[in-house]
């Protein structure tokens, strides 16, 4: 019996990779990556480099697949080159045959990052030499209260009703001692991405530690390009300044509505600007109907201190986020390097 091997392809194989996804994980997923495929591989990159595929196939048949994703990494005072595989999928009939593929990454530098899909995968990255890891974990701040006790304990609609009403109340009085926009700030609505925030990134990546690059072309192809959702993204601007911006969207769920914190950037330990920010997503969120805000970070990420202050009363864990470098001497020091990472739902592939 033939050993699977490892290829490259290029966005010609489309139809094969689908059929591929869709037999590993559901017809949904497929049907998002068909929509997602060429905007994928039109992915800008600060340094060049672009989206390629990566399989392995036994007998001309791709069984096992992946796109990776170039991402210009801000580590230790400098960019450089990142790759990130995502909808990692083998065939259930060929088990063994990702092996091969997850070894590849780790003969990818300088840097491969990763969310392993389960304890099993992070395990196996672990011992093909991953050193370093941080939780990404979920952040929820109830915006309707009663209407989610409503759906989740049957709690009467005009009862529901006044607790929202209650809750808003509350807020309005915590808000008296928020930071409110000085008579030189605004905050606006943004439809395209401009000059303004390649030099917010210039200025602002030299506060952090590890950070995925966030320029005006990856953002504009990040949420203005994206094919399956819509985003909303306000920006905060100090005179002719930018100070961040935040990206929401909603979550349409057969029972409920979640809105979406996707992104949110400022200067690191620019605690005021990040709390009006998420104030003003939050707002809006609650405007268009969103029984919840969700914010995904690090649990080490600097604004995570301040989550409670602003609404965001429990958390649960989703994945781990993992990266290797290829210099032994840099991968000793992940571990610690993970304790500094800042990282949004916008970095991952959970949109598509």
């Amino acid at each position: 019996m033939s050993r699977p091997a490892v290829f490259e392809f290029d966005n010609s194989r489309r139809d094969d990779f689908v059929t591929l996804m869709r037999d590993v994980f559901s017809a949904e997923s497929a049907a998002r990556k068909a929509v997602a495929w060429d905007w994928l591989f039109r992915k800008p990159d600060i340094r060049g480099a672009r989206t390629f595929g990566r399989g392995t196939e036994k007998n001309g048949q791709m069984v096992g697949a992946c796109l990776i994703l170039p991402h210009t990494i801000w580590i230790e005072g400098k960019e450089s080159q990142s790759w990130w595989p995502v909808a990692v999928g083998v065939d259930p009939r060929h088990r063994g045959a990702g092996l091969p593929m997850v070894r590849s990454f780790f003969q990818s530098g300088p840097y491969y990052g990763g969310m392993p899909a389960n304890e099993d995968i992070a395990n196996l990255y672990r011992k093909l030499g991953m050193t370093g890891e941080v939780m990404l974990r979920n952040y929820f701040a109830p915006l309707r209260p009663g209407r989610m006790l409503a759906r989740r304990k049957g709690l009467p609609a005009p009862i529901a009703a006044a607790v929202d009403g209650g809750y808003r109340m509350c807020r309005a009085v915590g808000h008296r001692y928020a930071a409110t926009l000085r008579a030189d700030e605004r905050i606006t609505n943004v439809l395209h991405f401009g000059e303004p925030f390649n030099d917010l990134w210039s200025r602002a990546k030299y506060g952090y530690r590890m950070t995925l690059a966030r320029d005006a072309d990856y953002l504009n192809w990040r949420f203005q390009d994206f094919p399956l959702h819509s985003y909303d993204v306000l920006a905060l601007w100090q005179g002719e300044a930018l100070r961040g911006y935040v990206v929401t969207r909603l979550e349409h769920k057969e029972d409920r509505t979640n809105g979406l914190i996707v992104d949110i950037f400022t200067e690191s330990g620019d605690e005021r600007s990040f709390d009006l920010l998420v104030r003003a997503a939050k707002r809006q969120l609650e405007r268009q109907g969103a029984e919840q805000a969700i914010l995904q970070l690090p649990e080490c990420a600097w604004p995570v201190q301040g989550l409670r202050a602003l609404g965001f009363l429990h958390s649960k864990p989703m994945a781990l986020l993992q990266l290797h470098a290829s210099d032994d001497g840099m991968n000793a020091r992940m571990p610690s390097l993970h304790e500094h990472w800042y990282f949004t739902r916008a970095d991952s592939d959970q949109d598509y």
